[in-house]
C-alpha cells in the first residue's frame, strides 16, 4: 500500500493521495465546501472542509481498520483549535522532538510553522473538529491572560507551541457547541454566521479552561488521586446514558466515594451527576438536530426512564422543548 499523505493548507482545501473529493455547491457565495469520501483500506468514513474568509473548519467521522501512519507537510504557518471527540492518535512534527498525543475528548490550540510531520493513529473510530483561524484574526479576539500572551510570544518568533503543555477535557458546554458544529442546524444562508459565532464561543471556551489558575483545594490531589479522578470523568463521557452509582464509580476507579465526590467539584467544578447530566442533555439534542429518533428514543437512549422528565430537564437546560429542537432541522 503507498504511503498515505495530506497536503494541509489551512486557507484552501487540503490535498489527499487516498479517497475522493466532492465539491458541494453552496448557496452562500463566501463558503467553500468540500467532502472527502474515503471508502477503502485503512480509512473509512469522511471529511468535510469548510473554508471562510477568516478560518477553516474540518471535521471528520472516521473508522481506521488498523492502526496507521499519515504522513502532512503544512503549506503554511497554522493556528489549529483541535477538539477530538472519539478516537486518539499521535501527532509528530519534524521541527521537535516531542509528540502531542491527543485522547478521546480532548483539545488544545496548536501553533506549527509550515513544517511536515505524521500522526500515528491508536484506534478504530476517529471524530474531531479542527478549526485553523487566520493568526490575525486570532491573535485579534485571543483574551489576554497570562497564558495567552505566553503563546503570542511563541507564535511571533515562529516557534511551534500549544496553548498549554498538555491537552485538556472537553466540557459539557464545549460539547454543545461542537454537536452544532457537527449538524450546522441552520439555512445555508446563516450558516457563515452560526459557525463564526460557534468558533468564538469555543475560542472563549478553551482558553477560559486553561486560564483558571488552580486552587489551593485542587493542589492538595496527589498524582495517583487526580488520575483516578480522570478516569472516572472518561468513563462517564463513554457512559453516561447508563444507570450510574456512586459506590459502583468509586469501586471501578479504586477509591473511595468521598473521594470522588470531592474530587470531581474540585477538579472540575461540578458533581458527577451534574456532570452526567449535561452531557446527557448535550448527546440528545445531537440525537434530536441529527436523526430522526422520537422524543420518547432520546428520552430512553440518554438514561431517562420517563419522556416527561426528560423534556423538563431539557427546557430548563436550553429553554425550549425538544419536540422544538426537532422542528429546527426543517425549518
Amino acid at each position: 500500500m503507498p504511503e498515505l499523505h495530506i497536503d494541509i493548507d489551512a486557507r484552501e482545501q487540503n490535498s489527499y493521495n487516498f479517497g475522493r473529493p466532492e465539491v458541494i455547491p453552496h448557496h452562500n457565495g463566501n463558503i467553500s465546501l468540500t467532502r472527502h469520501i474515503f471508502d477503502g483500506v485503512p480509512c473509512r468514513g469522511w471529511l468535510k472542509e469548510i473554508v471562510l474568509e477568516d478560518f477553516k473548519l474540518t471535521v471528520a467521522d472516521l473508522t481506521i481498520s488498523e492502526k496507521y501512519r499519515v504522513h502532512f507537510s503544512y503549506a503554511r504557518p497554522t493556528m489549529e483549535m483541535f477538539f477530538v471527540l472519539q478516537g486518539s492518535f499521535d501527532m509528530y512534527f519534524e521541527c521537535q522532538p516531542s509528540c502531542i498525543h491527543f485522547t478521546h475528548r480532548s483539545h488544545n490550540l496548536l501553533y506549527t510553522p509550515g513544517t511536515k510531520g505524521y500522526f500515528d493513529t491508536a484506534s478504530t473510530n476517529l471524530r474531531f473538529i479542527c478549526i485553523q483561524p487566520e493568526s490575525r484574526f486570532l491573535q485579534k479576539f485571543l483574551p489576554g491572560s497570562i497564558i495567552a500572551d505566553h503563546f503570542r510570544k511563541k507564535v511571533n518568533r515562529d516557534q511551534p507551541c500549544c496553548l498549554a503543555d498538555g491537552n485538556s477535557p472537553i466540557t459539557p458546554d464545549m460539547d454543545i457547541l461542537l454537536n452544532d458544529i457537527f449538524s450546522c442546524p441552520v439555512p445555508s444562508s446563516l450558516q457563515k454566521t452560526f459557525l463564526y459565532a460557534r468558533m468564538l464561543d469555543l475560542l472563549v471556551l478553551q482558553t477560559r479552561q486553561y486560564s483558571v489558575p488552580e486552587t489551593a483545594a485542587a493542589k492538595e490531589f496527589s498524582p495517583a488521586d487526580r488520575e483516578k479522578i480522570n478516569r472516572a470523568r472518561s468513563y462517564l463521557s463513554l457512559n453516561f446514558g447508563k444507570k450510574i452509582t456512586l459506590p459502583e464509580l468509586a469501586k471501578k476507579i479504586g477509591t473511595n466515594e468521598f473521594l470522588l465526590k470531592n474530587g470531581f467539584r474540585t477538579l472540575f467544578g461540578t458533581t458527577v451527576f451534574g456532570f452526567i447530566h449535561d452531557l446527557r442533555m448535550s448527546r440528545a439534542r445531537q440525537l434530536l438536530l441529527e436523526h430522526n429518533y422520537t422524543i420518547s428514543q432520546v428520552s430512553d437512549i440518554t438514561g431517562y426512564k420517563n419522556p416527561q422528565h426528560f423534556s423538563t430537564a431539557f427546557k430548563k437546560k436550553f429553554g425550549v422543548v425538544p419536540s422544538r429542537v426537532k422542528r429546527m432541522k426543517t425549518e
